[in-house]
C-alpha cells in the first residue's frame, strides 16, 4: 500500500464503472487523485461516498474531454491547486456516441466517440506532459478494448441488445496507434505510454443475464470481468 505516495493522478470518466474502481485504487495507494467528470457534482458525490479519512486524497475536477477549452481549464485549475500530475488514466467514454446504429451513421455521429476517446485524451496527455519536468517521468494509460483487435461475435448478444458498435471498435483501435506513437515520442523523457485492452466487464444496468452467460462461455476463465 501507499506505493504511489506523493504522486498525482488524473482519471477521466472517474465516476463510471471502471473509472471509479481505478480512482479508488489510486487513493488506496496514496496518490492524490483528480476525479475528473463532465459534471463536477458527480465527482463531488462520488468522493462523498469514500470513507471520511480518505476523502482528502480526492479532488473533484470538471473536465469534458470532448472540449479542448474544458481540458485547458481543468489543467489550469490543477496548476492553481499546486497539483502537477505525472499519471493519466484515459478512461472516459462518450457513451451517447455509441447509440447510433451502423445503418444510420453519419460523419458527425461517427466522429463523436473519436473526438472524446482519441483526440480528447491525446490533448489531455499533451497538457500533462507539458507540465512535467524533463527528468521527472510519468505514466499514461489508455483504456482500449478487445474489440480493437477482434471482431464482435454478434451471436452472443440476445435479441433486443445491440452488439458493440463500429465506432467503438474504430476509436479503441485508434487509441492503440496513439499509444505507440506517444510511447516513441516521449520515451526519452521516461514517460511510459501503455494501453489496457480490456474485455467485457459486468454492468447489470446494461447487460442481461443471458448476455453474461453467453460472453462467459467464450472466455478462458468462464466468466466476465
Amino acid at each position: 500500500m501507499n506505493g504511489l505516495a506523493r504522486r498525482v493522478a488524473v482519471v477521466t470518466g472517474a465516476t463510471g464503472l471502471i473509472g471509479a474502481a481505478i480512482a479508488e485504487r489510486f487513493g488506496v495507494e496514496g496518490a492524490a487523485v483528480a476525479v475528473a467528470s463532465r459534471e463536477r457534482p458527480k465527482a463531488e458525490a462520488w468522493i462523498a461516498t469514500r470513507p471520511t479519512a480518505e476523502q482528502s486524497r480526492y479532488v473533484p475536477l470538471e473536465l469534458d474531454v470532448a472540449d479542448a477549452a474544458s481540458i485547458r481549464t481543468a489543467f489550469r485549475e490543477m496548476d492553481k491547486r499546486g497539483m502537477t500530475p505525472s499519471i493519466l488514466i484515459a478512461n472516459a467514454l462518450c457513451r451517447e456516441a455509441l447509440a447510433t446504429p451502423f445503418e444510420q451513421l453519419t460523419h458527425e455521429t461517427f466522429q463523436g466517440l473519436t473526438r472524446t476517446d482519441v483526440a480528447g485524451h491525446l490533448i489531455c496527455a499533451r497538457e500533462m506532459a507539458a507540465r512535467m519536468r524533463p527528468d521527472e517521468g510519468g505514466s499514461i494509460v489508455f483504456l482500449s478494448s478487445i474489440y480493437a483487435i477482434a471482431g464482435a461475435d454478434e451471436t452472443i448478444y440476445p435479441a433486443g441488445m445491440a452488439s458493440s458498435s463500429v465506432q467503438y471498435a474504430s476509436a479503441k483501435a485508434a487509441m492503440l496507434g496513439v499509444t505507440r506513437w506517444l510511447a516513441a515520442h516521449w520515451g526519452q523523457r521516461a514517460i511510459r505510454v501503455n494501453a489496457v485492452i480490456a474485455g467485457g466487464v459486468r454492468s447489470p444496468a446494461r447487460q442481461s443475464d443471458e448476455f453474461v452467460r453467453n460472453y462467459a462461455r467464450k472466455t478462458m476463465l468462464g466468466r466476465i470481468a
